[in-house]
């Protein structure tokens, strides 16, 4: 016994001599590659015309191990980017829209393209990025097909959480049929004025309340990759009542409209989502994926996307069941303060 006792230990010193003499170092060996990142917008109820959004940058390497130690911009300015759709070649250009000061105190470029013209689902689309020294980056994908959103109650004369329940449910739900390989961001709120204060504002609705110790703690949608979702109308009537809290001028409110928004991401898109932000579920965390790219010659993502959007005019007895004015009585709709 004394001898195994013995020989344990002496393998356990070995080992442990040897892990103190082994370098070793989290950086692997630095290749210098470029990344391009860009979307095609499919906001159709928006736009009667499509644009590609892109940007370009690569790799950089600091001496340490503390990325924030780069004070040089990584995005890259001067090669030729173009979009090539049914044989037609569009060039994209700086967006001088979006020109802001970055953390390195310079303005990061960002690439538009020109109006392109309705891009039909299920065609294919390819990007290329091509560089003074003769280096292409590229990727092809195919464009995102349309969905169409119902609703499980139709509020003729206006949104209201006040319905027969015990025939239509608890929860307000919002169906397009089950798609593999998408992610869907959907977004519910309120859009409501005051009185006191210029301008539109919104209320984000959870989808439910949870039990926390006693209290109740609202619970809104991240992405979703099924084919509808809920909201309870419980949690309508909570966030209703929210806009005024510890105001007893109600009458200063008007309650405007219930807004549903979702983005659709293809699958490109939603790949590269799920693989940065490193899990599948709330309870695991994978350390062995890494990121998604689908760029030839370089690193990135290229896909497609789509927002949808639709709006209720909230029913006038159920504004004034919270002891605001409805949108019969407030002037015309402009754009909402978020």
């Amino acid at each position: 016994m004394k001898l195994i006792i013995i020989f344990t230990t002496l393998i356990i010193l070995m080992l442990l001599n040897f892990s103190c003499k082994e370098d070793f170092s989290p950086k692997t060996e630095f290749t210098q590659k470029y990344i391009l990142n860009s979307y095609i917008d499919l906001d159709y109820d928006k736009y009667l015309y499509t644009r590609v959004y892109a940007s370009l940058s690569k790799l950089y390497d600091v001496n340490g191990y503390d990325p924030n130690d780069n004070k040089t911009d990584p995005t890259v300015s001067g090669p030729e980017i173009y979009i090539n759709y049914r044989d037609i070649i569009y060039n994209l250009q700086i967006d001088t829209v979006k020109a802001d000061t970055n953390n390195y105190g310079t303005n990061p470029i960002h690439y538009v393209s020109p109006d392109i013209p309705f891009m039909y689902p299920d065609n294919f689309v390819t990007i290329y990025v091509k560089f003074h020294n003769g280096k292409v980056l590229s990727s092809k994908i195919k464009i995102l097909e349309g969905i169409q959103l119902s609703y499980s109650y139709n509020f003729r004369r206006g949104f209201t959480a006040k319905i027969n329940r015990f025939l239509w449910g608890n929860a307000f739900t919002i169906s397009w049929g089950t798609i593999e390989n998408r992610l869907f961001f959907p977004r519910m709120y309120i859009t409501y004025t005051r009185q006191d204060t210029p301008g539109f504002f919104t209320k984000d609705i959870p989808y439910t309340y949870a039990d926390n110790s006693g209290h109740p703690q609202p619970l809104y949608p991240s992405y979703i990759t099924g084919g509808s979702f809920s909201f309870d109308y419980s949690a309508v009537d909570s966030a209703m009542a929210e806009i005024s809290k510890g105001d007893e001028n109600k009458q200063k409110y008007t309650a405007l409209y219930i807004n549903f928004d979702m983005i659709e991401m293809d699958e490109p898109l939603a790949q590269y989502y799920l693989s940065i932000h490193g899990s599948l579920d709330n309870y695991s965390v994978r350390l062995d994926q890494s990121v998604y790219s689908n760029i030839n010659g370089g690193l990135g993502i290229f896909g497609s996307r789509r927002f949808l959007s639709n709006k209720w005019n909230i029913e006038y007895n159920y504004a004034h069941s919270f002891g605001y004015k409805s949108y019969l009585d407030a002037p015309s709709d402009s754009s909402a303060k978020k």
